[in-house]
């Protein structure tokens, strides 16, 4: 059949992680300084100190707290955080996307004790009376639900527990209110587009009080013995990382970023409107994430065969569901995403629900 006339994106990038370069990103532009080098020489420390200290102060985090780099992402930063802090108290765990079920699932393994909230049919799980002493384990955004939280409202502020939380899909668009959070584990690869080789945790007084030395915990994974690195980090990634801090800062910081999602997210809102294919795996508007988008078919549709189309015309890549999740399309709405990409991809979708049988892969 003949291809419509219609805008393709400019940049059929739409993963919601890693997610597209930022607007003007080039490869030409790194820092190539301390590539190659030995990063405990001085000299390559103070440059990836530097870097770690400008996201501590781009993300207003307060002074008193510790800002450290693990390898593995966030989950190399998250498995770090259950080996060398959990298992004091009892562990409330918050579970409505499957990153969070992994959290759940090793949690089980190491036999610890757990108050588990459960729900991955689309509707958040009870928040409410969350015991005092118990530590709080959560996703602030689950980018395999498209749902999220979206604040600290529902823990109290005499929480005796460690309150942690997954931030990697929130930081850099929500304000985070750090002072609630005890521990927060996040990654660049999400809002700032950046790379996903390091992984980062940020640590309350509280938190550091916890930590405590244990024999029986892998190198990779051991908090207590972290000494500036765990282990040999990727200046390559730090290098991407400063380039994705430039244009976040040049996008309006917090402020600009997040008014960029909220408006991103509200193309997707107005089309779902009249869209007779497409629903929100989320139940309740409420706990819709800012980004990303995840969308379920509520009529048979072959998905597939658009996904398919779609790469093979390099329309979208990567808009398929999770692979645990239900099947859906998923649309990361983050910052680096622009409009008119947004309005092409739903214009584009439109016309593939309509002319699903007709099309010839």
């Amino acid at each position: 059949m003949k291809i419509p006339n219609l805008t393709i994106p400019d940049c059929p990038n739409f993963s919601c992680g890693p997610t597209r370069k930022p607007e003007g990103w080039e490869v030409e532009n790194f820092n190539q300084q301390f590539l190659g080098r030995y990063h405990r020489s001085d000299d390559v420390k103070e440059y990836v100190e530097s870097v770690i200290s400008r996201i501590k102060k781009i993300l207003d985090i307060p002074q008193e707290y510790e800002l450290i780099v693990t390898p593995g992402s966030t989950t190399g930063a998250m498995e770090a955080v259950i080996w060398s802090f959990l298992g004091e108290n009892e562990i409330t765990t918050i579970v409505y996307d499957y990153w969070a079920d992994l959290w759940a699932n090793d949690l089980k393994k190491l036999k610890l004790k757990v108050d588990l909230r459960y729900s991955l049919n689309g509707i958040i799980p009870s928040l409410k009376n969350i015991p005092k002493k118990n530590d709080i384990l959560f996703v602030w955004t689950g980018t395999s639900t498209g749902m999220s939280v979206n604040n600290c409202d529902f823990i109290k502020n005499t929480q005796e527990g460690l309150v942690i939380s997954d931030i990697t899909s929130a930081v850099f668009i929500y304000d985070i209110p750090w002072r609630k959070l005890d521990i927060s584990v996040f990654s660049w690869q999400k809002a700032l587009g950046g790379e996903s080789q390091q992984g980062m945790v940020v640590l309350s007084p509280k938190a550091k009080k916890r930590l405590k030395k244990k024999n029986s915990i892998p190198k990779v994974l051991d908090i207590a013995r972290h000494d500036f690195l765990i282990n040999t980090p990727s200046l390559l990634s730090f290098a991407d990382l400063e380039i994705c801090l430039d244009t976040y800062q040049k996008r309006g910081s917090l402020k600009g970023n997040k008014k960029i999602c909220e408006e991103n997210k509200k193309i997707i809102d107005l089309w779902l409107e009249n869209n007779v294919y497409l629903e929100r795996f989320s139940k309740d508007n409420r706990f819709d994430a800012m980004t990303p988008s995840f969308l379920i078919p509520n009529k048979e549709i072959n998905l597939n065969k658009i996904h398919d189309f779609f790469e093979i015309n390099k329309i979208a890549f990567d808009i398929k569901n999770y692979k645990k999740a239900p099947e859906g399309i998923r649309i990361w709405t983050g910052p680096t995403i622009k409009k008119k990409d947004l309005i092409a991809l739903t214009n584009w979708l439109d016309w593939s629900f309509k002319n699903i049988n007709y099309i010839q892969l």
